[in-house]
């Protein structure tokens, strides 16, 4: 069996994972992946029958905590959350809450390109941080990865940069830190305690918060039609089945590797927008989602090259 290190990020103390499990965490990490990709399709589709961004979150919300009771009592899972798991677990949930309000109301001020393309930096900021809390230095060819991947996303969204409101600006850069706690806090937790368990309170915690702003934003404001449900429905469903497979990501593997598979997210986006929207994707998109899996190839293969060290 291969051993098991420890090491600390921020106040916690983490276990490395193992190759084995390091493996099944970038499975799962691909599936979030792409079951959040579905997220944005979906609320479009939502959005024009009627939708408001509030009433989406905090559908959304309702749902997967409801779902994830159902599980825990099928599954015969407890509610306990572990005592050293507390504190991380309330900045996963901070975290999710800054990702939803920070990323949304950004695009009522600058282009949704430019939002996303912000709110992707994240992966870098996460490389950062935990090199800084494991004391090491990152590989060039993985130092290099990350930011190909970066300017990869920068090539297949295409921002626009006619409005540059600083508020907007302030908004993308609360959800990509909002990510970054995710993936950290997300980490230290969901190695001490049940990762269902802890999808649960990530989502107890949040409902409050997003039933008070839906109020103060207007009520809810449902679609209309069974087109507009249907793209809530896929909405709701790919937030629920991403971040449980983000929490079991993030229990099986490093926080870094796992936020480098994230960036494949918008690509999967990209894609379900041209099949079922019908867009078409220019040449330079095409080299752009190019550009950004060959970095996470690479990166993968480097960082895991380094871990058998």
């Amino acid at each position: 069996m291969a051993a098991k290190t420890s090491r600390r990020v921020g106040s916690t103390m983490t276990e490395t994972p193992s190759a084995g499990n390091q493996k099944t965490g970038l499975i799962a990490a691909g599936a979030a992946a792409t079951s959040l990709g579905v997220v944005t399709t979906g609320a479009r589709v939502a959005y024009d029958a009627g939708l408001s961004p509030a009433t989406l979150v905090a559908f959304r919300v309702l749902v997967g905590t409801v779902a994830v009771i159902l599980l825990l009592i099928a599954l015969k899972r407890g509610f306990k959350i572990a005592r050293d798991a507390r504190r991380p677990a309330v900045g996963l949930s901070l975290g999710m809450i800054m990702i939803a309000y920070g990323y949304m109301s950004s695009v009522f001020f600058i282009p949704v390109s430019l939002a996303a393309l912000i709110f992707y930096f994240y992966p870098i900021i996460v490389l950062i941080l935990s090199s800084i809390a494991d004391r090491t230095v990152p590989g060039l060819i993985t130092q290099a990865a990350f930011f190909a991947a970066f300017i990869g996303l920068a090539l297949a969204l295409g921002p626009s940069f006619d409005s540059l409101d600083w508020r907007g600006l302030l908004g993308a850069g609360i959800a990509a830190m909002g990510a970054t706690m995710v993936m950290i806090c997300g980490a230290a937790a969901a190695r001490r305690m049940d990762p269902i368990t802890l999808t649960f309170y990530s989502q107890i915690s949040s409902l409050p918060i997003v039933l008070a702003v839906m109020y103060f934003a207007g009520g809810p404001a449902l679609p209309e039609g069974g087109v507009g449900w249907a793209g809530l429905g896929f909405a709701a469903g790919g937030y629920l089945f991403g971040i449980i497979f983000q929490m079991l990501a993030v229990r099986f593997a490093d926080p870094t590797p796992v936020s480098m598979i994230h960036n494949l997210e918008p690509l999967v986006t990209l894609i379900i927008a041209a099949v079922i929207l019908g867009e078409r994707l220019s040449p330079l998109q095409y080299a752009g989602g190019g550009l950004v899996l060959a970095a996470v190839m690479i990166a993968g293969r480097e960082m895991a090259g380094r871990e058998r060290t």
